[in-house]
């Protein structure tokens, strides 16, 4: 509290014993967990340590959190839950049961009506998948989602799907010096017009990623930027430590204000003409604009994290529910995050906290598009360095041929018997009908990445799989780009 810092943190009793110093014990020795008794032991002052983590702890009250997870209430019952799934198996699609209901977007209502499972992201309660019938059965294969994910994508690839990014972090970002400033913390150049949109990121000195985001320009003075779900409080921090005492700028958090969905898919464009919103049709892509639809004021911005052609619609949150009616009415309907990550994964879109991080650099990640290599920015002088020569990692998309490879992300990368990189985000790609995934490796000279054949290690049985460089689903990316129904 002293530091200004809210940290959602719960102690719990932990019991462990140590015993007198033990014969042979002596150095830094392997630690053993039993994962069915819920202990582990290692070496202690020559000694051993034996700790216990119970299935249930037993939280203390400290008496001093303030809201969402940073409340009394919310800590006292989620730590002990996951204290005692200390030793448990992560099963796919996990989820925690205490403290839920903490954050819910504007549209929660309609979700649960149209039957969403729902997952927590950041304290938000988002809908993993729709037409739920029963609480699914976890495991390691097949889930028992698959057909209603299925489902959704194909609303999106063939007719129209919305998907709710109202957990988006939006920061406002406005003042005489708001450009200058985001020329010097974004890699990507910012002095553009009002109406466009930009996908860039936010570096450490090291040139590794801090944050990716996309930015419009509102005006000459303002900016709005969309930051991950949960990247809203890192990444407004990490703007203002970087903001000049002299620099003319206010940084405000706008996150719960707006609501944003997406509509996604062939046939929104004979949505969009349907309600009138014919401005959205003429948009070019990564532009935006203001609009009235049905009295309702948009913004609407032409650009795709799924790789089907639409627009990203951010209202005032207390009009969500009638923008969403609007679009339901005129033959749109919703769609899951499950389908959302496995259409982008298809696509080959990264995202921060599987794809991105702090140690991979724009080089690495194939985004050297969007730096301004014209600007002074920070972490530049790392990439000029990094520039000279070729990377010795880069991200790339896999193709398994195994249908029953059900691969999760974190899975090692084989070639020739020796590991060459890891996944790091996958799912199964139903557009192209193939288990897909993401995976960054080493580069390796005088042999081609794209196709390789490698062998990915899924829970110790190895799947036989093809790298490509570009996106395993429509790598030209024309269909994001054209918003009329003839597709192909």
């Amino acid at each position: 509290a002293m530091a200004g810092v809210d940290i959602p943190v719960w102690p719990c009793e932990h019991f462990y014993l140590l015993t007198n110093p033990v014969e042979g014990i002596s150095g830094n020795l392997p630690t053993l967990s039993d994962h069915d008794s819920h202990l582990y032991i290692r070496d202690d002052s020559g000694g051993l340590l034996v700790g216990c983590f119970e299935p249930r702890g037993k939280p203390i009250d400290p008496k001093r959190f303030p809201a969402c997870f940073n409340s009394a209430q919310a800590l006292a019952e989620r730590v002990p839950e996951i204290l005692g799934t200390h030793y448990a198996i992560s099963y796919a699609g996990m989820q925690p049961a205490s403290a839920r209901g903490l954050r819910k977007t504007p549209l929660h209502n309609r979700w649960v009506e149209a039957g969403a499972h729902f997952g927590q992201f950041y304290g938000w309660e988002r809908p993993l998948y729709f037409d739920k019938t029963k609480e699914p059965t976890l495991g390691f294969g097949e889930p028992d989602w698959f057909g209603q994910v299925g489902r959704e994508v194909d609303q999106a690839h063939n007719h129209a799907a919305i998907f709710d990014q109202s957990t988006f972090g939006k920061i406002r970002v406005e003042g005489s010096h708001a450009e200058a400033f985001l020329n010097r913390v974004c890699a990507n150049d910012l002095t553009r017009v009002p109406g466009q949109a930009v996908y860039t990121a936010m570096l450490n000195e090291r040139g590794g990623f801090e944050s990716d985001l996309t930015a419009l320009r509102l005006n000459r003075e303002k900016y709005r930027l969309y930051v991950g779900t949960g990247a809203a409080k890192r990444d407004l921090a990490w703007l203002k430590r970087h903001l000049r005492t002299e620099e003319k700028v206010a940084i405000t958090d706008e996150t719960e204000e707006f609501a944003v969905l997406s509509l996604m898919g062939p046939k929104a464009a004979d949505i969009a003409s349907q309600l009138n919103a014919e401005a959205l049709i003429q948009l070019p892509y990564f532009q935006h604009c203001s609009i009235n639809i049905q009295g309702i004021a948009v913004e609407a911005v032409r650009l795709s994290y799924v790789g089907e052609a639409g627009w990203e619609l951010s209202c005032a949150s207390a009009n969500a529910e009638k923008l969403y009616d609007l679009l339901y009415q005129a033959g749109a309907r919703p769609a899951g995050i499950y389908a959302q990550s496995s259409m982008r994964i298809e696509k080959g879109f990264l995202a921060y906290g599987h794809d991105l991080d702090s140690a991979l650099n724009p080089l690495e990640a194939g985004l050297e598009f969007a730096i301004d290599w014209q600007s002074d920015f920070i972490g530049k002088q790392a990439l000029l360095e990094s520039h000279k020569q070729p990377p010795e990692q880069r991200i790339v998309s896999i193709i398994l041929d195994d249908h029953n490879a059900w691969p999760l992300g974190n899975e090692p990368v084989y070639y020739n018997d020796k590991i060459i990189g890891k996944t790091t985000s996958a799912t199964y790609g139903y557009r192209i009908g193939n288990p897909v995934a993401i995976a960054i490796v080493k580069r390796l000279p005088e042999i081609k990445l794209d196709p390789l054949n490698v062998k990915v290690d899924i829970a110790r049985t190895s799947y036989a799989g093809t790298i490509h460089t570009k996106a395993a689903f429509d790598p030209s990316g024309k269909r994001m780009r054209t918003s009329n129904e003839n597709q192909t």
